[in-house]
């Protein structure tokens, strides 16, 4: 492995989970584009990505052991400009605890009965610079409110 990548991409291994997510990341410094989707990792992979440099992009699509729990190690990603947690078990409560200033785009996954409206008012009060794709399609504001 080499320590800096622009984009690293490991959906191909098919047998992604944490201890061979750590050993492939032992070396690596930084990394521009990260994906992940598909893997089955959880927290402990999101907190090893705090030990980088950077990451600018990160795709953990389908990720589905991953929940609220990874939210403070994304959180310490702070040079993140784009995410994509769609088909995770983070929940739109735990996508409101994000802090990430440098963020341009979110996509996420919410569930039909979570008062939409009023959490993505909150959301882009949290994440004032960022767009946001909510259930693969792009999250319009109502302007009058």
């Amino acid at each position: 492995m080499e320590p800096y990548y622009r984009h690293l991409d490991l959906r191909p291994l098919s047998e992604l989970d944490d201890d061979t997510f750590a050993f492939i990341m032992a070396k690596v410094k930084g990394v521009n584009m990260l994906d992940l989707s598909e893997a089955s990792i959880t927290s402990k992979s999101i907190q090893l990505l705090t030990q980088l440099e950077y990451v600018n992009e990160l795709r953990i699509k389908d990720c589905e052991s991953l929940d609220d729990s990874c939210i403070e190690f994304l959180n310490q990603l702070t040079a993140l400009t784009f995410l994509q947690l769609k088909s995770t078990s983070i929940t739109t409560e735990g996508i409101l605890n994000l802090r990430l200033t440098q963020l341009k785009e979110l996509q996420f996954s919410a569930a039909a009965n979570d008062n939409l409206n009023e959490k993505m008012k909150q959301l882009k009060q949290n994440l004032p610079g960022c767009s946001f794709i909510v259930n693969s399609k792009p999250w319009i504001f109502d302007e009058i409110n």
